[in-house]
């Protein structure tokens, strides 16, 4: 079997597989290299909404849009971070990221949308159907259309050099493959690295297990030891989700085919909005937490030994004080005040921003091993298996800071109402993990790796997660946005890189 092909992409998630098909069709023979058994990568694992303006989606909803206008909301929806944004690589996403869904769906994506996702003006969200899995089934069908050889289990562990100091290729399981016009690095971020996220983060972040194991930053270091820099490594979606449900959920059990997915979209695309929501529910209490807005009205969040752990103000100190814990375990109390206003619009538990929302009494139907209710603390203890006399202590305490108007053991400023009206309720059990880590390499506005100087790193691109280059993707759709943008734009630039005549390695280059 060869190991030289015009474009060596590592890394077989949305981003790589994306890199690989582009520069395929752009005429290059490409090997994909991917560590795990399967491609998938974080993108078949996420919810899987793609933001984008100016697409046939938005066209046939009469949505009229612009990039301008996306851009605007982007800088809105940043905030504080808006000074840290890489405009140009933001400029690059908007412009391309409609485009990008109308490529997705010519191999067979469908989505439903767009719909809105505040603090955004227009509708922009297109949501995959039926689930994320239908990316990487898609994107796996167009590689092997278009003659990309994809290879599973290949671990990458070292970049090759040649005399010139070019990038000309990896070394995976003992054998060197080379790539004439170029190597791109589509590796995912290192949200499951225990060394990176105790390095750029702190020891308490570095405890929170990932939602993707495999995210080890491999790419990130590939990149840093040939003189790649990382940037915006200080950022962790550090956040609690509900344990699994043991009960099959009825979207990600259906299978990912381009056939089903179109009918689907047909289907959804005409039933009333209060069924296709109702229908989605059972969904959406599997895979999202509540709504901070409920610790706001009052709600306390306990561990398992029955006191409170953290300042329920933050996702990130939640996260960590669960994960400080061996047993990763929280759990949301609140009481019928809380739980009436949770019940109807607009003040759901959990959302699917403009597509389902779930109340408390969807959680009571859809995820009973998750709904606690009890006419008493004690008998809530009971319920959720914690000592009855510590959870009464520490609901007395929360509703004495309530009436003096200070929280004395973690300084909450949004301390609600209490937990004093019963029937008391429970939610969880609720674990600890990031979702996804923002730090990337840093790369210029074609997706070569940049060195501290920004003079690019010859032979090497990244993109994705691994090439995210400062760009801040603070609202839902945008890293999966990004990854499809930069990696078809990453395997278009290196087919079209002039090759390398010499693709003997002179200098290996080990992962730290």
């Amino acid at each position: 079997m060869t190991t030289t092909a015009d474009v060596l992409v590592i890394g077989g998630g949305g981003s790589g597989m994306s890199a690989a098909i582009s520069a395929a069709t752009s005429g290059a023979t490409v090997i994909l290299l991917e560590k795990c058994p399967k491609v998938g990568g974080s993108t078949a694992m996420s919810v899987g909404s793609f933001t984008a303006a100016n697409t046939s989606y938005q066209y046939r909803a009469g949505v009229n849009d612009s990039i301008e206008l996306f851009v605007a909301d982007m800088k809105v929806a940043n905030g504080q971070f808006e000074e840290r944004e890489n405009k140009e690589l933001r400029r690059v996403l908007a412009e391309n990221a409609g485009p990008t869904v109308e490529w997705l769906s010519s191999i067979g994506v469908q989505f439903l949308g767009p719909t809105p996702e505040p603090p955004y003006e227009k509708p922009r969200m297109h949501n995959v159907l039926p689930n994320s899995s239908a990316y990487a089934s898609a994107l796996l069908g167009e590689c092997r259309k278009r003659g990309v050889d994809v290879r599973t289990s290949m671990r990458v562990d070292r970049l090759l050099r040649n005399a010139a100091g070019e990038i000309i290729g990896t070394r995976a399981n003992g054998t060197d493959f080379f790539g004439r016009r170029g190597v791109i690095l589509a590796t995912g971020d290192y949200s499951a690295s225990i060394e990176m996220k105790a390095e750029f983060v702190g020891n308490a972040a570095a405890k929170i297990p990932p939602v993707n194991p495999n995210s080890t930053g491999d790419g990130l270091k590939l990149g840093n030891d040939v003189g790649g820099i990382m940037v915006q490594m200080d950022r962790l979606y550090e956040g609690l989700r509900f344990a699994p449900s043991k009960r099959p959920d009825p979207i990600k059990i259906l299978p990912s085919h381009p056939l089903l997915s179109t009918a689907m979209r047909l289907v959804v695309e005409r039933l009333p909005k209060n069924l296709l929501a109702y229908v989605i529910r059972g969904a959406l209490t599997s895979w999202v937490g509540p709504n901070n807005t409920m610790y706001q009205a009052g709600a306390i969040l306990v561990g398992h030994s029955g006191e409170r752990i953290a300042n329920e103000d933050s996702d990130k100190l939640m996260a960590r004080a669960a994960a400080a814990d061996e047993k990763n375990t929280a759990y949301m109390i609140f009481d019928e005040r809380v739980a009436r206003k949770f019940s109807a619009w607009p003040n759901p538990v959990s959302t699917f921003p403009g597509v389902a929302y779930a109340y408390v009494d969807d959680y009571k139907r859809y995820r009973p091993d998750v709904y606690h209710r009890a006419q008493t603390i004690e008998e809530l203890a009971t319920s959720i298996g914690v000592t009855s006399s510590v959870l009464k202590s520490t609901v007395e305490e929360w509703n004495a800071d309530v009436a003096t108007g200070v929280d004395s053991r973690f300084g909450r400023q949004h301390l609600g109402d209490g937990v004093s009206e019963g029937p008391f309720y429970a939610l969880g059990p609720m674990n600890a993990y990031i979702t996804l880590a923002d730090g990337g390499l840093a790369v210029d506005t074609q997706l070569r790796v940049t060195q501290a100087n920004g003079e690019a790193i010859p032979g090497l691109w990244a993109a994705g997660s691994t090439g995210q280059g400062g760009l801040q993707l603070l609202n839902h759709g945008l890293h999966i946005g990004w990854a499809m943008v930069s990696g078809r734009l990453a395997g278009r630039n290196v087919a079209h890189a002039p090759k390398r005549l010499d693709l003997e390695a002179t200098e290996n280059v080990p992962v730290n």
